[in-house]
């Protein structure tokens, strides 16, 4: 039987029977796969250990199969994350990288680069302080670095009907085109989203490497709920994430 090997991260952990997993994994030349971990909940099983959604694995797999799911051979450490695995906070965040991964699966001819988006994420957050503010940035980082590997990626500088510079408090901002409105286009094109200027400033410095200027609690909830629903609104539908609202109660926003 043919082989495959592939790096990669566990973005589900379902129990399948007394002594076995279902796995769900991203990796990077293969993008989404299902695997069954045969005997992994014994105390004695090679796999002990392993099966944690924070580490980085490579697996070992049937090259070719007709499941669906594919019988999980060995599984090696690449490379541990202590500093978030020991911070529930950073736990959080970390399933929240997870679960989009998961509930908005790209195409395999992408999965290289959304796999080494997620080891980047995972790099960053291992390094980062647990201070708020530059959590909920990570999470926004994250965000626009899976729409710019998908190809619509937002702007935040100009206006994306006439290209003026922008201005006032309450910036509109067009979902479907990508970008914000000036106050004169406004009137002609009705806007689908409201972003405080101090919001479109965050984004974009988070977007293009400047420095993040700082930004309330409430403005980061903003940024993230416009992330998330742009995300929903290119690809079909905006995914109800069950991490994000446990993310919340561990940040004390519940």
């Amino acid at each position: 039987m043919a082989l495959a090997k592939d790096t990669g991260f566990l973005l589900r952990k379902i129990p399948y029977s007394e002594s076995s997993f279902i796995l769900k994994a991203f990796t990077r030349e293969h993008g989404l796969l299902t695997f069954m971990a045969k005997g992994a909940k014994q105390p004695k099983s090679r796999h002990h250990g392993l099966l944690d959604p924070v580490l980085h694995l490579q697996f070992l797999f049937p090259a070719f199969s007709r499941s669906d799911i594919r019988i999980l051979g060995e599984v090696s450490l690449m490379r541990d994350f202590p500093g978030i695995r020991e911070d529930i906070v950073k736990q959080g965040l970390s399933c929240i990288f997870s679960e989009i991964l998961l509930r908005y699966t790209p195409s395999e001819s992408d999965s290289s680069q959304f796999h080494d988006l997620l080891l980047a994420a995972q790099e960053g957050l291992e390094s980062s302080s647990s201070e708020r503010t530059v959590l909920q940035a990570k999470l926004s980082a994250f965000l626009l670095g899976y729409c710019d590997i998908s190809g619509f990626q937002p702007q935040f500088q100009n206006c994306v009907r006439c290209g003026s510079a922008l201005s006032g408090s309450n910036i509109p901002f067009l979902m479907d085109r990508g970008g914000p409105l000036c106050a004169s286009c406004q009137r002609a094109e009705p806007a689908t989203f409201f972003l405080r200027e101090n919001i479109v400033r965050w984004l974009d410095a988070i977007q293009t490497g400047g420095e993040v200027p700082a930004v309330g609690r409430t403005d980061a909830w903003r940024a993230e709920e416009f992330l998330l629903s742009y995300l929903g609104r290119h690809t079909g539908g905006e995914k109800n994430l069950k991490s994000v609202a446990v993310w919340h109660e561990l940040l004390g926003d519940a």
